[in-house]
């Protein structure tokens, strides 16, 4: 199954919608949606390379798709030439983020079983549970714990994003919990097979590539059964990113074949993250690496690289 990150996009006048004897509902991004991955109208392209005429449809996997536009911004990524999608306090591309590293170092994406509500500087947070950590190879999930880390209130203020978005801490955390809160208001409803379906298959995620994507950088995920079979209902696996907001710009699910894909920040991933040219190309980077005094440009100038005071695996371009 694929999944991608991209944000919200209304269908072009003039395009055919679904057959009026479909049945069909729409979720809360106003994405049509079917009882199966045939019945979604319509999914975002994967590849702009799709769209060879530039009307904003492409052809994929022998259907039609909508070709990602992100919102109009006055600055540009200085990692990915893509233009910036919204990163209200520098939440929105984090909780993407984690998804991404939990799927790179848990596996999977079962949030109920991997995380819990716990205590961050006296305040309410999300924290790793002993089950996530037993299932990482490290018994700590390095990546994913520097990016819990960024609710500290260190962390706040210290973060810089493309497009000089600066991380909230105490916005993240808030988020977080809420959106984790919603997670498991719908994993407790019973299981009903359909779109909507929070409880879903036992499965496993295996990264399989990146590359420049709608917001900043796509990571995609091979999805299969533990024992390395099909998964039965693989679009349901949007309904397990809840917790990290599925209206977020950098979650914009989609399912075709077996891959998944999501648009974090570039840096905040260790896998998949390369340096090009003199300088690493980002404000921040995650990573079991030490590049202290190593040179990064953020926000046009270069700089270099400083250890967070916060986490030993987490680097700030200063």
């Amino acid at each position: 199954m694929l999944v991608a990150c991209s944000g919200t996009i209304d269908n072009p006048e003039g395009n055919p919608g679904p057959s009026d004897d479909e049945e069909y509902v729409a979720d809360e991004n106003g994405v049509v949606l079917g009882t199966t991955w045939q019945a979604l109208s319509y999914p975002y392209c994967m590849s702009a390379a799709s769209d060879p005429d530039r009307d904003g449809w492409g052809w994929e996997f022998n259907r039609s798709c909508i070709v990602y536009r992100a919102p109009a911004t006055s600055g540009t990524s200085g990692t990915s030439g893509s233009a910036l999608c919204a990163n209200l306090e520098g939440t929105a591309s984090t909780m993407a983020a984690l998804a991404v590293s939990a799927a790179m170092e848990i596996g999977r994406w079962q949030p109920r079983r991997d995380f819990t509500i716990g205590n961050v500087d006296n305040n309410e947070g999300l924290i790793l549970t002993a089950e996530a950590k037993a299932r990482c190879s490290d018994r700590v999930c390095a990546n994913t714990q520097a990016l819990l880390d960024f609710q500290k209130n260190a962390a706040s203020g210290s973060v810089t994003f493309p497009g000089g978005v600066i991380l909230n801490s105490p916005a993240l955390r808030s988020r977080l919990v809420a959106k984790f809160r919603d997670q498991v208001g719908c994993e407790m409803q019973p299981s009903n097979g359909g779109t909507t379906n929070c409880p879903v298959e036992e499965h496993t995620l295996t990264f399989q590539r990146s590359e420049k994507g709608g917001c900043d950088t796509n990571y995609y995920f091979v999805a299969r059964k533990p024992d390395g079979g099909a998964l039965q209902y693989p679009a349901q696996l949007k309904n397990k990113l809840l917790w990290a907001d599925r209206t977020n710009p950098y979650i914009g699910f989609q399912s075709v074949g077996e891959v998944v894909s999501i648009d974090p920040t570039y840096g905040l991933n260790e896998k998949g993250s390369t340096t090009t040219g003199a300088c690493y190309g980002a404000c921040v980077k995650i990573g079991l690496e030490d590049v202290s005094g190593d040179c990064c440009s953020c926000g046009g100038n270069n700089r270099t690289f400083k250890r967070a005071p916060w986490n030993a695996a987490t680097y700030i371009c200063q």
